[in-house]
């Protein structure tokens, strides 16, 4: 005779433990077994404030398995955007936004990502979510996906010319302007002379709104049936960062930050799609260029950051919507005297781009004369500073210095030549400076499902497999209580063998009433799986038993212990 909490004792002897650490650990994260969720071959599990979501195969059905895993997150998620865009109508409104996504952007994806897409918004519905009790579709997902383009639409048509400029109406009234788009993040890649080991370092921080900065805590591991694995921060209905952190298995890394917007060209394809297509698609920085600068449309524009381990070169790629400006490392191509050493921080270096954010030269003057912000004078002075010793600890010291890290920074993310190697980054969720992130009383009042944001510690992100978490019973020979100790050195020594071996003998009685379905569940199903090797000769016994497979039961005990 056994009681459940045998079971009990047993699984938390096994379970792994948590690696804690104030900078950046220096032990990897083990998750727990018990908070792995899985679907086919995707699996997710919480990390240090991040979600780990790990999807696979061809592209619709990596989608479905993102949205099986995500739904409740997507649905919120959806309502989140809506309601920034409008907090007063929000479900009303969203349509007005659906016709904008379908209409200029939906067939600038490629094939691939619209299937991948789709797949998300159909895993979420069928996993329960909704956006204000309706199923969500491939439109509200490409919405989630498009959120740069369609915040930075306004101003690329104000860059973009009309055919009017240059000439003087006599009864010109004065109208509004679109507002300033707010600064997102910085970034930084080192190699060569300013590094310690002559090898890169990189690394990325994010600045965003309160609401949305919730939701930014994925870590989306994609294993595709063709192309690259790729790794990047995401959100939940991710098929691109949004966040601009990735890196493939091919050993390329990219990041961004934007700068000014430049014009609108209404047949190119959508930044979401070539940036994916990207990281899913180059092996090196010539050709992840290529992929971004063919068929651009000009919103969300950026400074990419590169990086490829496989020669350590790094560079910046200024990219406007017909003008760009590519430096490399690999050609001494350095900006205000930092060798070794490329920055981003939502300022345009180029004077071509910056021509490029107003629709002519024959207004109203402009002043498109570079100058540079404090952050980038922070970037210059933490060079210098650590110029030849740039590693681990700049990327924890950079991204904890103001004004790199702001009060609405939500994360910082870097990694070097060595661990992205093994597809490895160092990464915080939540403010990098510690302290809380509280709502504001007006943000509460228009968005009621705002949350704080509370800082968590470094941690290191990876594409390992987590544990298999197809333990469902143990059954084990007799002992007293005092014997405890001895069975988790057991189970240690022969690791999971001990508890991949089913043995059906004895019976489970409930120690309280919370025990009442493991006993019962633990009687019906040995019953289940004799009957199943009674009827092994004959197809037809063994057909009519498919929706009683241990698979299937496994599968539900898992979903009723969550």
């Amino acid at each position: 005779m056994q009681c459940a909490r045998t079971l009990m004792w047993i699984l938390v002897l096994a379970a792994p433990s948590y690696a804690k650490a104030d900078g950046p650990p220096s032990a990897e994260f083990k998750p727990d077994p018990a908070s792995v969720q899985r679907y086919g071959p995707a699996y997710r599990y919480p990390q240090a404030g991040w979600i780990v979501l790990h999807i696979e195969g061809e592209p619709y059905e990596r989608g479905y398995q993102h949205g099986r895993l995500m739904g409740n997150e997507i649905g919120a998620h959806l309502r989140c955007f809506a309601t920034t865009l409008s907090s007063k109508a929000p479900s009303e409104d969203w349509q007005s936004t659906r016709r904008l996504v379908n209409a200029l952007f939906l067939r600038r994806f490629a094939k691939e990502y619209l299937e991948e897409m789709k797949g998300i918004a159909d895993g979420a519905t069928a996993a329960g979510a909704r956006f204000y009790n309706r199923p969500i579709d491939l439109v509200d997902v490409a919405a989630l996906n498009l959120w740069p383009e369609i915040e930075t639409l306004d101003s690329a048509l104000e860059a973009t010319p009309t055919g009017l400029e240059g000439i003087r109406f006599p009864h010109a009234q004065p109208r509004e302007m679109p507002k300033p788009r707010p600064e997102h993040c910085s970034a930084f890649a080192a190699t060569g002379p300013a590094t310690a080991d002559g090898k890169i370092v990189f690394g990325h921080i994010t600045m965003f709104g309160l609401y949305p900065a919730n939701f930014y805590n994925v870590w989306l591991d994609i294993k595709p049936a063709k192309g690259h694995r790729v790794f990047m921060c995401g959100y939940p209905g991710a098929m691109q960062s949004g966040m601009d952190y990735y890196m493939n298995d091919a050993g390329l890394l990219i990041a961004e930050t934007t700068i000014g917007q430049t014009r609108f060209d209404i047949q190119g394809q959508t930044e979401a799609s070539r940036i994916r297509q990207a990281i899913q698609y180059a092996k090196n920085i010539d050709e992840a260029v290529a992929i971004l600068k063919k068929d651009n449309n000009g919103l969300y524009t950026n400074e990419w950051l590169l990086g490829d381990i496989n020669t350590n070169e790094i560079a910046l790629f200024e990219l406007g919507t017909h003008k760009s400006k590519l430096h490399r490392s690999s050609k001494n191509e350095w900006i205000g005297g930092t060798d070794g050493f490329y920055w981003g921080c939502n300022n345009t270096k180029d004077i071509d781009l910056r021509l490029e954010t107003i629709p002519s030269v024959n207004g109203r003057p402009a002043n498109l004369v570079f100058r540079p912000s404090d952050r980038d004078e922070v970037w210059q002075k933490l060079y210098h500073k650590h110029k030849g010793k740039i590693g681990v600890e700049f990327g924890k010291e950079a991204f904890t210095t103001p004004p790199l890290a702001a009060f609405s920074s939500l994360d910082a993310k870097f990694t070097t030549s060595d661990m992205a190697k093994e597809l490895k980054s160092y990464a915080l969720f939540g403010p990098p400076l510690g302290r809380t992130w509280h709502p504001t009383f007006d943000q509460k009042t228009r968005y009621p499902e705002v949350k704080p944001l509370v800082s968590n510690p470094w941690t290191i992100l990876n594409g390992a497999a987590p544990p298999s978490t197809d333990i469902v019973a143990v059954d084990v020979p007799s002992f007293k209580p005092s014997s405890i100790a001895n069975i988790g050195k057991a189970t240690a020594k022969r690791s999971r063998n001990l508890l991949n071996v089913p043995a059906w003998h004895g019976t489970i009685l409930p120690e309280s009433d919370a025990d009442i379905w493991l006993a019962t569940a633990f009687a019906d199903y040995e019953r289940i799986v004799a009957r199943e090797k009674t009827t092994e000769g004959n197809p037809a016994e063994r057909e009519a038993l498919v929706p009683f497979s241990a698979d299937n039961f496994r599968i539900a005990w898992a979903r009723s212990a969550r």
